[in-house]
C-alpha cells in the first residue's frame, strides 16, 4: 500500500524462541502470498536493531530459523518467486553464519537457476558468495579469495545485462556494517515489532543475510569494492546510452498543443512548473470553495491529507524533525542514490562514509528522514519527469491518497480507506471536466498491505480476521477504482507496477489488475534495457520504461537521480502527453496501440518504450476526437 518508490526492501529478527508453528498438511502446501506462508512466528529479547548482532542470534536462533526455513521449502511448492528468493538466500545467509561454504555455493546456485530476472541468473547475491569462497581458504588468505572469486563471477558476466547490478554490489560493499543495517532495522522493523510482539520466517531468514554482510563483507572491504570498480572502470563494460536515442526531438513540437496531464500522487511543488500548472475550471480563484470538497481555490487539482482531510497545501509539508535537516537529509538521499549508479559525486562520498562510521541512532534518523523526505517528494519528481523540458504539458496536481511514507505513517484502517473508495469517483469526474487525457498513478493498493496495515496500526490482532476484513476493504476499493476510471474513457491511465520482483497477478494491485481498456501498466527497465531487478512483471504489465538512474527534481528545485516502477510510468505518461500535443484527436486506444506498436523486444518479449517513435507514430495517423 503505497508509492512505488524503490526503497530497500529491508526486514529483521532478533535472538528469540519460536513460539507457534502451523501444521503442514500431509501434502505439499501452495504459497504464493505471505498470507499463505506457515504461521511461524518468533518472540524477541530485544529490539530487532539490538539484537540481530547479539550473541544469542546466533547460537538460539539461527538453528531454528533453518530448521523452519527447510521445513518450509520441503513441504510447500513456493510459487511466488519473491519468497522462494528471500528463503533461499536467507539459508544461504545462515550457512555462511554456520562456517558452510559448500552449502552456500549449492543454495546460491539454486536460486540464480530459479532467477526471473537475467541479471540476477548471473551474479546474484554476488557478496554471500564471495564471502563463502572467503570462508573456505586459509584464515591468511580469505579476503584474497573472496575477491578472487567476486573477480570470476564479474568477469563471466554479460557486461549489457549485469552493470547495474555491478554496481549495486560495489554500493552494498561500501556500506556493509553493523550500524549501517540497525539503523535500518531500527526504522523499518523495530515498530512492527513492538505492535505485533514477535516476526515472522522471512524476516529472520532476511536478518541472517545482514548478519552475514556486517560480519564478513567489512574485513574484506578494500578488496571487493576494487574488484568490483575495476570491472566497472573497464571500457569494455561501458554499455551505450540505450535511452537517448528513444527520445524526440523538440523540433516536432514546434505546433504542440497543451495536453493536460494528472499527476496523482503526494502532491506537486508547483513553484517549480511556473505556467505549467493546469487551471482547474471548478475551482476559479475567486476566495470560495466552488467544488464543496473543504479547500479554498484548490485551482490546480484537488488537495487533501494522507487522512482524507481537506488541505490547502499542493505537497505534504515536512515535520519539524525533517525540518530542522531538510537540507542534509536531500543531500544524503541524492548520495544513497548517486552511489547506487556508480556515481562519483560529494554527496555519494559523503553517504558512504556516514553508512560506515555514524552510529546506529543517527542512521535510523537518516532512514526515518529518508522515507518522509522520498514520501513528500515522490509527486514532484513523477511531475519533473513528465514537464521538464516538455513545455506542452498542463499538470494537474491530485493529492487525495488514503496512505504516505511519512515520519509518522497513516495509520490505515477501514474508515480512511473506505472513504478513499467513495472518493475516487468524484475525483476522477473532476478530472475529466478539467480536461485531464493522461493521469499517472505511481502508487497501488493490495491486500496484503491492507493486512499489514491492520496488524501493525493495532486495528486488528488475529491474522486470520486481519485477512478477512482486508478482503473487504480492497474489494470495495477495487470496485470503486474500476467504476470511475470505466467512466471515464478519453483519459489514460498509466500506471506504476510496483516494485516485488513478483507476478502481478500474485502481487494483485489495484488498480493495476483491472485490465480496463483505457490502463496501461508500465514495468521498470535498466541502462541497457533488462528488466531491473526489482521490478514486477507479468501478463498486465503492457511496456517497460527507464526506472533506473532517471534524472528528476526534489521539492525546491534540487536535480537528482532515482529508481523505481515509480520513475518508470512517468517516462510513458510523457510519451502518451507527447503524442497527444503533436495529434490532440488521439484516442485512449490509438494511444495505447501507437505506444506498443512504437515499442522494441526485449528481455522475454518485453515490450520497451520508445518515445522518439511513439510521437513519429501519432503524427502519421489519423485520429478522430475523443468522446467526452
Amino acid at each position: 500500500m503505497g508509492f512505488r518508490i524503490k526503497v530497500p526492501v529491508v526486514a529483521a529478527f532478533a535472538s528469540a524462541a519460536l513460539i507457534s508453528s502451523a501444521e503442514v498438511n500431509a501434502g505439499r502446501t501452495t504459497v504464493r502470498t505471505e498470507a499463505e506462508l506457515p504461521a511461524s512466528r518468533f518472540t524477541l529479547d530485544g529490539k530487532p536493531s539490538a539484537a540481530f548482532l547479539d550473541d544469542m542470534f546466533l547460537a538460539k536462533t539461527v538453528p531454528v530459523l533453518r530448521v523452519a526455513a527447510e521445513q518450509l521449502l520441503a513441504n510447500s511448492d513456493i510459487q511466488n518467486p519473491a519468497i522462494m528468493q528471500r528463503v533461499r538466500n536467507g539459508l544461504a545467509s545462515i550457512a555462511l553464519l554456520q562456517n558452510r561454504p559448500a552449502d552456500v555455493a549449492q543454495l546460491l546456485a539454486e536460486q540464480r537457476a530459479a532467477e526471473t530476472k537475467p541479471q540476477l541468473k548471473m551474479i546474484g547475491q554476488a557478496l554471500l558468495d564471495a564471502s563463502a569462497s572467503g570462508l573456505a581458504a586459509r584464515p591468511a588468505q580469505r579476503c584474497a579469495a573472496a575477491s578472487a572469486r567476486l573477480r570470476a563471477l564479474l568477469d563471466a558476466a554479460d557486461p549489457a545485462v549485469a552493470r547495474d547490478e555491478v554496481l549495486q554490489v560495489s554500493a552494498r560493499a561500501q556500506l556493509a556494517s553493523g550500524p549501517y543495517y540497525a539503523g535500518t532495522l531500527a526504522d523499518i522493523l523495530d515498530p512492527s515489532t513492538a505492535s505485533r510482539g514477535s516476526v515472522g520466517l522471512l524476516d529472520g531468514l532476511r536478518m541472517a543475510q545482514y548478519r552475514a554482510l556486517a560480519t564478513l563483507v567489512p574485513p574484506c572491504r578494500a578488496g571487493l569494492n576494487a574488484v568490483a570498480q575495476d570491472w566497472i572502470g573497464d571500457p569494455r563494460h561501458r554499455p551505450a546510452d540505450f535511452w537517448a536515442a528513444r527520445q524526440p526531438d523538440a523540433a516536432v513540437f514546434g505546433k504542440a498543443k497543451p495536453v493536460v496531464v494528472a499527476v496523482w500522487d503526494s502532491g506537486i511543488d508547483e513553484s517549480l512548473f511556473a505556467g505549467q500548472m493546469a487551471l482547474d475550471p471548478a475551482e476559479p480563484l475567486d476566495g470560495r470553495d466552488n467544488d464543496g470538497n473543504g479547500v479554498i481555490d484548490d485551482i490546480h487539482g484537488p488537495t487533501f491529507t494522507a487522512h482524507l482531510v481537506p488541505d490547502p497545501a499542493s505537497l505534504t509539508l515536512p515535520s519539524a524533525k525533517l525540518t530542522a535537516r531538510l537540507g542534509f537529509q536531500m543531500a544524503l538521499d541524492k548520495g544513497e542514490h548517486d552511489l547506487a549508479y556508480g556515481k562519483d559525486t560529494p554527496e555519494s562520498r559523503m553517504f558512504a562514509v556516514r553508512g560506515r562510521e555514524a552510529s546506529a541512532a543517527d542512521q535510523a534518523l537518516d532512514v526515518e528522514g529518508s522515507h518522509e523526505q522520498s514520501g513528500r517528494s515522490h509527486g514532484t519528481m513523477v511531475a519533473s519527469e513528465i514537464a521538464d523540458g516538455a513545455p506542452f504539458v498542463r499538470l494537474y496536481n491530485v493529492r487525495v491518497l488514503a496512505f504516505d511514507t511519512a515520519a509518522v505513517p497513516t495509520d490505515s484502517g477501514e474508515d480512511v480507506l473506505n472513504r478513499f473508495a467513495t472518493m475516487f469517483g468524484p475525483v476522477v469526474e473532476r478530472m475529466r471536466k478539467a480536461g485531464v487525457r493522461v493521469a499517472n498513478l505511481s502508487w497501488g493498493l493490495n491486500e496484503q498491505e491492507i493486512i499489514d496495515g491492520l496488524i501493525d496500526f493495532g486495528f486488528e490482532t488475529d491474522p486470520a480476521r486481519a485477512k478477512q476484513r482486508a478482503e473487504v476493504v480492497y474489494q470495495h476499493n477495487r470496485d470503486a477504482m474500476k467504476a470511475a476510471m470505466s467512466a471515464a474513457p478519453e483519459i489514460l491511465f498509466v500506471l506504476a507496477a510496483g516494485n516485488s520482483n513478483q507476478p502481478d497477478d500474485i502481487q494483485g494491485d489495484v488498480p493495476q489488475t483491472l485490465g480496463l481498456p483505457n490502463i496501461i501498466v508500465v514495468g521498470a527497465a535498466g541502462s541497457g534495457g533488462q528488466p531491473t531487478t526489482f521490478t514486477t512483471f507479468g501478463k498486465l504489465v503492457d511496456v517497460y520504461a527507464r526506472g533506473d538512474d532517471v534524472p528528476v527534481r526534489f521539492p525546491g528545485g534540487m536535480s537528482a537521480s532515482w529508481s523505481g516502477t515509480s520513475m518508470a510510468a512517468p517516462l510513458v505518461a510523457r510519451a502518451a502527453a507527447s503524442m497527444l500535443a503533436v495529434n490532440p484527436n488521439l484516442t485512449t486506444s490509438q494511444l495505447i496501440a501507437g505506444l506498443k506498436q512504437s515499442s522494441t523486444p526485449g528481455e522475454g518479449g518485453m515490450l520497451l518504450i520508445n518515445a522518439r517513435q511513439a510521437v513519429s507514430w501519432a503524427g502519421t495517423t489519423a485520429a478522430t476526437p475523443p468522446t467526452h
